[in-house]
Formats: C-alpha cells, sequence, structure tokens
C-alpha cells in the first residue's frame, strides 16, 4: 500500500495554466473553426496544496463541490473508510473504500483532481482530444513514478489501456498493474469532463483475484461519475 493517510497515496494539485494562456488558447482554437465544436469554460477556484492532507471523512455521503460528484458511505460490500482532501479549495480529494471479503481484504481508493486549466471556445473536437491525451500521457507518467518509488519491491509491471464507464459513456485511461509480495496492485488513470483526473489505486491478495476483480468492477460501475448526465 502507498505512504500517506491511511495507507493512501495522493499526488497533490496539478499545477494550473496561467489565465492570460488560457483566454489565447481559447481565441485560437475559436479560429480554427469546426461544425462540431467544443465549448466548455473552466471556472474553478484558484486553489493551493495543503502542507498536510486533511480528512473530511464523515457519516453518509459527501459531496465534492466543485464537481458536482457524491461518493456515498457504500457501495454493496465495500464500506468508506477514508476522505482526505489535499488541497486549499478542495479540489485534489481521494477517498478509500474497503471489502473485507473472508481472507481476501480489497482496498480502493479513488483520486478526482483538476487537469491543467484549460477552456475550450469553439475547440475541434480533435484538437481537444489531442490536448487531452497529453494530459493523460503526462499524468500518468507522473503518477507510475512516483507510485514505484514508494514500491521499490514491486516486480512484474505491465502497462497498458484500460477503460471506465463515465457519464453514459466510455473513458479510455492507462493502467499499471502490478505484484508485490503476495498482492496485485493497480493504477488507473482518467480525463473526465476534460478538467478533471480520475485516478483509480487497486489493492488484493493474489490468491482472491478473481473474486476482487469481479467485485472490484461492479464498484466502478457504481461510482458517481459512472451514472452522471453528460
Amino acid at each position: 500500500m502507498d505512504s500517506k493517510p491511511a495507507a493512501r497515496l495522493g499526488f497533490g494539485v496539478v499545477p494550473l495554466v496561467h489565465a492570460a494562456q488560457v483566454g489565447v488558447v481559447g481565441a485560437l482554437l475559436a479560429l480554427a473553426g469546426c461544425s462540431s465544436t467544443v465549448n466548455q469554460l473552466n471556472d474553478l477556484p484558484a486553489s493551493q496544496p495543503l502542507p498536510q492532507p486533511v480528512s473530511f471523512n464523515q457519516p453518509g455521503p459527501l459531496l465534492h463541490e466543485a464537481s458536482g460528484l457524491t461518493f456515498a458511505e457504500s457501495y454493496g460490500g465495500f464500506q468508506r473508510v477514508s476522505a482526505y482532501r489535499y488541497d486549499t479549495a478542495g479540489l485534489d480529494v481521494g477517498v478509500g473504500y474497503d471489502d473485507h471479503q473472508p481472507n481476501c481484504l480489497i482496498a480502493a481508493t479513488f483520486y478526482l483532481y483538476p487537469t491543467p486549466r484549460m477552456s475550450f471556445v469553439g475547440a475541434p473536437p480533435d484538437v481537444v482530444a489531442s490536448t487531452e491525451r497529453g494530459w493523460l500521457e503526462r499524468g500518468f507518467a507522473r503518477s507510475s513514478d512516483e507510485l514505484q518509488r514508494h514500491h521499490a519491491a514491486l516486480s512484474s509491471p505491465v502497462v497498458g489501456p484500460v477503460t471506465t464507464p463515465a457519464a453514459g459513456s466510455t473513458l479510455q485511461g492507462k493502467s499499471l498493474t502490478f505484484h508485490e509480495a503476495h498482492d496485485i496492485s493497480e493504477l488507473r488513470l482518467f480525463v473526465y469532463r476534460h478538467q478533471w483526473f480520475l485516478k483509480y489505486r487497486f489493492t488484493f491478495p493474489e490468491k482472491c483475484q478473481a473474486a476482487a476483480t469481479s467485485r472490484l468492477g461492479a464498484l466502478v460501475r457504481e461510482m458517481p461519475w459512472a451514472s452522471a448526465p453528460q
């Protein structure tokens, strides 16, 4: 497991692009013109990393105000065990759930944090997709490198594509799966609604891989972004 609170690791607020850059990029994209374009302003508040993560776990649903997503107290056999925010505005959060099956503890943590600040005004979808692929590649490289620094004993790392349900559709992302002692651990990363990273961290005993994979699949389908309106 990772080394921050409740054995769950956050990776801080992604640096924001200067507001002036946002305006220029939006104007340039608008000049490109396209019959089908993307228009979305990024109006998230300014924020700074906290010196130490702050817990906001409490009974009942937890609302992430900036995204409108709500984390339930439980999903099936998974019970919420932690919730931390890592920045002053509460944009960067990590929420952890455990499923205590007999001899098979399944730990799942979901991180939600901002992508680089960008407003899309009249942007062609292919330009938006290319921009987001760059965010995903760089974000995955950062998260993967940091994870491997905290897990020096990991073995058999496998990087590959992965998908997740979101807003009635499917997001394409990247994953890193590895072994450590008797456990299997996984990192997954996605870009959601142009302005959020979704990061998943799963760990479970290798001996119950089939059951854990099935239960985690069901959990992912219940997460708030899976059924959020488009």
